[in-house]
Parts: structure tokens; C-alpha cells; sequence
């Protein structure tokens, strides 16, 4: 019996030292989420400002192991930063939030303003206009000519040269040969849209109808009015002798420190080929198509961002970056009516400003203001 009393003593011992064994045991909490912090929450752009960002889970720094993405308060749309420093190309508050393995932070908040005197920019403002079309599409060719009729009008008569659209052609719902891969990658990335649709410096985005050609004009002049040109673009191409391979080479100057991505397209006009319309509900095989992308030059890894001009793709204030392309010329390309469009974006992965050149010899410097 003393020795049944010695045994129970012995458990109930052990029974109150468990909490105490468990709270000293470090072990890992199945509740807890990854924690998203910063060293800043209030940048001044006049300074240069940036934050950076760590990502702790039960205590562990596992920022290198996490994805953070942002976006302007109230945008379901984010974008993922590369790295962990958050550098604002824009005044406003943005949120951010942490993904680490299938666990999901709870957003921040980070206030950013300029308390600069902002100079008016030297660089004219270039707007890219891309179109999402398709040759099995009945009503794109209605759509374009909607959105051509807002473009001759005498209000937009002196913005018309600045304004260059890049027809991207899907094959997503039936067979166009003039398709590109990145089409649908990039109409993804806009919400409410079908074909035929628009999307302004890859920023407002609206569909080609009677209703949503309403939202173009106005899309444009916010681009020309509310972003001005911090940066411009020079743009030159030369053909080998064989007219087989073109050397592109794109240089962006930027008035503030700033972080760029640029992309590079080969746009060709009048492409005669097949299209559906009202007219030719089977399709005719004269349509001709305008500003039409044959290829995206610069790296495409699922996302539409470009490449980066620097290391971190940072440039400077006062400081020009360059880079070089060596872009193989297809056979098919019709060379007098073929472009480069070089766009530079932002780190929102909006267009800031864009220059063109004739792919055969072009040379577009920095397009100053007069």
C-alpha cells in the first residue's frame, strides 16, 4: 500500500511539472503565422527613402525564404518585390503582406510622400496603349476602330504622336497566327476585361465596347496629366548585312533615384492576314492588321516585367543605363513597316515613358520638351 502512495505521489508530480516542462521546451506554436515588419513606415522620396522589410516565423528570421508583395492601399492587385527592400515610386500608402510556405502575414502599412519642390521634368511623356486582340475575334475589328476614332479627335490632336499602341494577339479562343505566348500572361493581369480591350501604360484598363471606349480618353490623360515622365528613353537599331539579326540598344536617363525595368518589343504594321468580322463572319483574309507585337525581346518568366537595366536596377539620379539586344529577324517581318518600342516601368510596373525607332537603322534619342 506505501509503495501504491509512493507511486501516485510520483505522477501527480510529474503532472504539475508538465506545463512548466512545455513552456520552457521552445516548441513551435501550430497557430502561429509569419510576421511581416519594417525598419520604416513613413518615406520621404525627396530623401531617397526605402524600407526593409523582414519576415520572422515563431521567432526565425525567414525573410530570404519568403515571398512579400505590395500595392497601393485599396488595390487588390499585387505585385511581388524582388528582395526585401520596398522602394516607393509614388506618393501614397501602400500594404504589404508576407507569404511563407502556404502561411500568409498580416498586411502592413507604409506611408510615403515627397517632400520635395517638383520640378517640371525635362523628358516629353510617351503613353503605351496595348490592345488584346485576336484574328477569331468578330468584334476586335470594331473595337479598334472605336478606340482610333477617340484618337483622331482634335482634343487629342497635339497628345497623337505620344500615343503608340502594341496589338497583342491571342489565340485563346481560336486559331491566330499572329499570336504571342505573353498575350494571355499579360490580360491576366487586369481584371474585367475580354477581347477586344485596352490596357494604358499597364496601369487603367477597359474593354473596346460601346460602354467601355468611355474609359479611354480619360485613361490617357491621366497618363499625360497625373504621371509625368521622371525618365526618358533612347532607342537606336542596326541590322547586320545579312538583314538576319538586329543590335538594339535602349538607355534610360532618370531624373530621380529610382528603380526601372525596361521591355522590348518588335512591332510591325499592315500585316495582311486573316481576321473574323461582322462583314466576314468566316473570315477574310485581307484584313489589314496594325501595331501588331511580333516578339518580346527581353526575358519573360511568366510575368510581364522586363529586365533591369543595373544590378538592382536602380538608376540614379543624373545617371544613364544602358543595355544591349541582339534580336534575330524573322523572315516574315515586312522590315520598312517593323518598330522597336522600348518602355521603361516603374517599380508598380507601369509605363513611365517609352520611345520608338525603325528597327532597319532607327535612332530615337532622349525625346526632350520644347
Amino acid at each position: 500500500m506505501r509503495n501504491n502512495m509512493k507511486i501516485l505521489k510520483n505522477i501527480f508530480i510529474m503532472l504539475a511539472c508538465l506545463p512548466v516542462l512545455f513552456a520552457c521546451s521552445g516548441t513551435v506554436d501550430a497557430d502561429a503565422l509569419p510576421v511581416l515588419a519594417a525598419d520604416k513606415t513613413e518615406l520621404d522620396m525627396a530623401n531617397a527613402d526605402k524600407a526593409a522589410l523582414t519576415v520572422t516565423y515563431n521567432g526565425e528570421d525567414v525573410t530570404s525564404a519568403s515571398r512579400i508583395s505590395y500595392a497601393v492601399a485599396g488595390n487588390e492587385v499585387f505585385t511581388a518585390l524582388e528582395g526585401n527592400e520596398f522602394i516607393p515610386q509614388q506618393e501614397g500608402e501602400y500594404a504589404l503582406y508576407a507569404e511563407y510556405l502556404d502561411m500568409t502575414s498580416a498586411q502592413i502599412k507604409i506611408n510615403v510622400r515627397n517632400t520635395a519642390v517638383k520640378a517640371e521634368t525635362k523628358f516629353d511623356r510617351h503613353v503605351c496603349v496595348v490592345e488584346f486582340t485576336g484574328a477569331w475575334c468578330i468584334n476586335c475589328p470594331e473595337g479598334y476602330s472605336k478606340m482610333m476614332g477617340i484618337l483622331s479627335k482634335p482634343s487629342l490632336a497635339k497628345y497623337k504622336e505620344n500615343i503608340h499602341i502594341c496589338a497583342f494577339h491571342s489565340d485563346v479562343e481560336g486559331n491566330d497566327s499572329l499570336a504571342v505566348a505573353q498575350t494571355q500572361d499579360l490580360f491576366k493581369l487586369f481584371d474585367g476585361l475580354a477581347y477586344p480591350s485596352f490596357t494604358t501604360d499597364l496601369r487603367d484598363s477597359g474593354v473596346l465596347t460601346s460602354e467601355g471606349i468611355s474609359f479611354f480618353q480619360p485613361s490617357l490623360m491621366t497618363s499625360f496629366n497625373e504621371y509625368p515622365a521622371h525618365c526618358g528613353i533612347a532607342v537606336s537599331s542596326v541590322l547586320n548585312e545579312d538583314a538576319t539579326q538586329a543590335n538594339v540598344t535602349v538607355r534610360l536617363e532618370s531624373e530621380l533615384t529610382s528603380q526601372y525595368r525596361v521591355v522590348v518589343l518588335v512591332v510591325q504594321n499592315n500585316i495582311k492576314g486573316y481576321q473574323k468580322t461582322p462583314d466576314y463572319q468566316d473570315g477574310q483574309d485581307d484584313y489589314n492588321h496594325a501595331h501588331v507585337v511580333r516578339k518580346v525581346v527581353t526575358a519573360y518568366k511568366g510575368t510581364f516585367t522586363g529586365e533591369k537595366l543595373t544590378d538592382d536596377g536602380i538608376i540614379s539620379s543624373g545617371n544613364v543605363a544602358a543595355k544591349e539586344w541582339n534580336v534575330e529577324v524573322d523572315r516574315k517581318w515586312v522590315l520598312e513597316n517593323t518598330e522597336i518600342y522600348a518602355i521603361a516601368l516603374d517599380q508598380n510596373g507601369h509605363v513611365n515613358n517609352m520611345n520608338v525607332c525603325a528597327i532597319d537603322g532607327g535612332d530615337s534619342g532622349f525625346d526632350l520638351k520644347q
